[in-house]
């Protein structure tokens, strides 16, 4: 677990962006006040949940039968994961929901990954959490879904027999232990051979009608259990990490070429949305709910400094980083301006800057942040083609007559890259900062 640096040799751990940061964690930062028209009540409003002040609650009578699928866009180091934990920290009680979160990179093979395997995941994770809390699923019914595993097992073992090792073990004993351990069983074959995973997950497609009723009926009996042992009103599954999948068409073909099966499972679910499938928010939307998580807006569009924002990132990095580890305020705040609102770039920087600091000094100076700086925007500018230079431009035009630039591929590579920003609702879109500083920027005269 990462500590608070308090000298420059300490501060590498300090800006660790893979290690997920909760409200309960001593770096957490507050951004829900600062990221423009994007609020929290939002994500609450989509999930059928009531805001009474600081009081969620989710009332089950109402919206038993409405099922909420929620897909949370947003560019990568905006801090969703963050946002996340802090979600679940205020919605996991009794009047609320019972938190399931299923962080995918944990827990299942990136590189080789399809929806089925997240669906299982779900179940599995759902499981040990019920498990965990020593909550009862009637008898009858976890005989009915012991059943009918064990016999979709069968099929699975069928289909592979004659590979050495490959059969999946058949649990006897009913109860949520059996079911666990065949779920263990069926996630851990789809992360094997490529032939035992296809055999695992072509049988759970071929019954995809049984399967999906077997999930809803188990979460419909789970919901049941954890009302009556006062730990929520209805499960809510939080599944967070599809970014991280390997490769872009693994996350288009999970999400875009899985809807009809995606609306067959009826559970309250809230899904990261990777940035590069938000453009299909309008076919996404027909069928689910869609919001973008942006950036934190630090600047206006007029290139005034947001005093609130800055305030909230100064107290990101003090939580992190001993204040005397800088040379003056100055350099936080210059640090803070070029990450463009984005935690992780902010990090990012910071790192680099540790790289150049002086070790006579102990101190990050002003002048190791623009070396910093300076690496990082060539860095940036390095492999942007011409097309995507005249975009860049396009949208520094717009942005001084205060039009707002349409979406089209050049935009969205942009995007993904972090080359572009987006603020608001994505309405508001600006040149990384940091790109601003680097030699290809200035010998093509972009700003001017």
């Amino acid at each position: 677990m990462s500590k608070k640096a308090l000298t420059l040799s300490e501060i590498n751990q300090a800006v660790n962006f893979d290690e997920p940061i909760g409200p309960d964690h001593e770096f957490f930062t507050d951004f829900s006040q600062v990221r423009g028209d994007f609020e929290e009540r939002i994500v609450y409003a989509n999930l059928n949940v009531d805001i009474n002040g600081e009081q969620l609650s989710f009332d089950h009578a109402i919206n038993g039968k409405n099922k909420t699928i929620f897909f949370l866009g947003g560019m990568r180091g905006s801090g969703k994961t963050s946002e996340l934990l802090k979600y679940t920290q205020k919605l996991n009680h009794a009047d609320c929901f019972f938190c399931v979160t299923c962080n995918i990179d944990e827990g299942l093979d990136l590189n080789n990954l399809e929806y089925m395997d997240i669906l299982v995941f779900q179940l599995e994770k759902l499981t040990e959490a019920l498990k965990a809390r020593n909550v009862k699923i009637d008898k009858e019914v976890m005989t009915l879904l012991n059943n009918w595993f064990s016999e979709t097992v069968r099929e699975v073992n069928k289909s592979i027999k004659g590979e050495a090792g490959a059969e999946i073990g058949i649990e006897t004993e009913t109860g949520i232990w059996s079911i666990l351990k065949i779920l263990g069983s069926l996630k851990l074959g789809m992360s094997g051979s490529v032939e035992r995973a296809t055999s695992v997950r072509t049988t759970l497609k071929n019954r995809f009608d049984d399967f999906a009723r077997q999930f809803n009926l188990f979460v419909e009996e789970a919901n049941r259990a954890v009302r009556n042992h006062g730990l929520g009103q209805e499960i809510l599954f939080i599944v967070d990490g599809l970014e991280k999948t390997m490769t872009v068409d693994t996350r288009r073909k999970i999400v875009m070429e899985e809807t009809n099966r995606i609306r067959q499972i009826h559970a309250n679910t809230l899904f990261t949305l990777p940035i590069e499938l938000m453009r299909q928010r309008q076919i996404l939307s027909q069928y689910f709910f869609v919001e973008m998580f942006p950036f934190v807006k630090i600047v206006d569009r007029n290139g005034n400094r947001v005093p609130e924002a800055f305030n909230r990132f100064r107290d990101f990095i003090y939580r992190r980083i001993d204040q005397k580890l800088f040379e003056a305020e100055d350099v936080v705040n210059e640090a803070i301006y070029y990450s463009g609102g984005s935690p992780r770039e902010l990090l990012k920087i910071i790192k680099m800057s540790n790289v150049f600091a002086d070790r006579s000094q102990g101190f990050i100076s002003m002048a190791a942040l623009k070396q910093a700086l300076k690496r990082l925007a060539n860095q940036t500018a390095q492999f942007i083609e011409p097309e995507q230079w005249a975009k860049i431009r396009e949208v520094i035009r717009n942005n001084e007559k205060q039009l707002v630039t349409p979406f089209d591929e050049v935009v969205q590579g942009l995007l993904e890259r972090i080359i572009l920003m987006e603020y608001n609702d994505g309405t508001f879109k600006r040149v990384n900062p940091v790109l601003e500083l680097s030699d290809a920027y200035r010998q093509l005269d972009i700003g001017a």
